[in-house]
């Protein structure tokens, strides 16, 4: 789904309050919301230009031209373009303009002389004069040709317009906190943590009770490297939350220099469907693939657990290690993207980490031994791309004992 521009947002401000404008299934908005997607429906087969055109009437007749463009915008997400065409457009004209050049004044007066170079040129290049045609002038926007829709229902498409609202407002967020009430539902609960650490996100985690958690996200604005790749992940990570019933969250903002807050809750809005991701980050998925296709005698474990460090911290590692002919398991954590002043604060909990943890850390965050020292947890440090023998070197010297279906939160 994609974030809309600034210059689509809807947003208001109440003194040190912000909030999406959302909207509602109003017979009026949904009415609008059905004739935009009469124009996408009927606009395949036809050019980006043509869409254009038939959608720019309702664009006219109304007032609500940043709600309207901004439903635009998502729908155009769901379209899918014709391929690019094997002919380089640019050079495909400059051929053709060549040989046009090249023809005296008095053959422009043979009403063929269009048809009869672009036959020549199709013969050239073994094609078909069609092609040419589809390809002259296919590098620009409105000359594309639409071939599919992926169809949406109005009250669906409102829903996704307003969650759009909100996923875009993070991405001036310089913090999201958000308390969640999982019950006794510990697979929800580790979900939830496998959705922050899919998305790449700098969280702090605390029990408040037995059944409520707490989370404490870093947002965008707080980030230095590469802040608008973090406000994406941060924005694909908030449908997670509607997979609980019971939570609020407020995130601080920070909008043209102005501080502002923003709560959110459950029914904001129709809640989207929300199914949780289960792919590891990159560097985790390769070292756990190496470790299983070794066959050095340990295995990859999928409980994902959630260690408890003190009173209330938490941290859930990527995966763990169980050793084949033991119980001794070992927990595996990959630090490649999170930023070093992010790890220092997590070393203090590191203290009161179980001792067969295994952090595997990349040269990247430019951790000094000191920081390291006194957490009695093994530490492997890599370049590129972590080596397993080192990992599985660390798991021999820190695996614990575990009965495999001991509880670990």
């Amino acid at each position: 789904m994609p974030l809309l521009p600034k210059d689509l947002q809807r947003f208001s401000i109440d003194g040190p309050h912000a909030a999406p404008q959302y909207i509602k299934a109003t017979p009026a908005v949904v009415q609008l919301a059905e004739q935009l997607l009469d124009c996408f429906e009927f606009g395949v087969d036809d050019t980006y230009g043509m869409l254009q055109d038939s959608l720019e009437p309702i664009c006219l007749s109304s007032q609500r031209h940043r709600l309207i463009k901004g439903l635009i915008h998502i729908l155009e997400a769901r379209l899918t373009f014709e391929a690019d065409l094997p002919i380089d457009p640019i050079a495909l004209r400059e051929k053709l303009f060549t040989r046009a050049a090249e023809i005296r004044a008095e053959e422009f007066r043979k009403l063929t002389w269009r048809e009869e170079i672009l036959a020549n040129t199709a013969s050239e290049l073994g094609i078909e004069v069609q092609a040419i045609e589809n390809a002259l002038y296919s590098d620009l926007k409105r000359e594309r040709k639409i071939t599919a829709f992926e169809p949406i229902e109005a009250e669906d498409l409102i829903a996704e317009y307003n969650l759009t609202l909100a996923k875009s407002l993070l991405l001036y967020a310089k913090k999201l906190t958000f308390t969640v009430e999982v019950g006794t539902d510990r697979p929800a609960l580790r979900k939830l943590f496998q959705s922050l650490r899919f998305f790449n996100l700098l969280f702090e985690a605390q029990a408040i009770t037995e059944t409520v958690w707490q989370f404490s996200v870093d947002g965008p604005t707080a980030v230095l490297p590469q802040p608008q790749k973090y406000a994406a992940s941060l924005a694909s990570f908030l449908p997670s939350l509607y997979a609980f019933s019971a939570w609020h969250a407020t995130s601080e903002l920070e909008i043209d220099g102005q501080k502002y807050q923003w709560q959110l809750k459950p029914d904001d809005f129709a809640a989207p469907v929300m199914r949780f991701p289960h792919r590891l980050p990159e560097e985790a998925q390769m070292l756990e693939k190496r470790i299983e296709e070794a066959g050095k005698g340990w295995q990859v474990t999928h409980a994902y657990p959630l260690l408890q460090f003190d009173s209330q911290g938490v941290w859930i590692p990527d995966f763990s290690v169980r050793q084949s002919e033991s119980a001794r398991v070992a927990h595996v954590e990959v630090l490649g993207f999170w930023r070093a002043d992010y790890l220092n604060r997590r070393l203090k909990l590191l203290k009161t980490a179980p001792k067969n943890l295994i952090l595997v850390i990349s040269d990247k965050l430019k951790l000094s031994e000191g920081q390291l020292e006194n957490t009695g947890i093994q530490v492997v440090m890599f370049k590129r791309t972590p080596r397993f023998q080192d990992v599985l070197a660390a798991a021999e010297k820190c695996a614990l004992e575990e009965a495999p279906d001991a509880p670990r939160s």
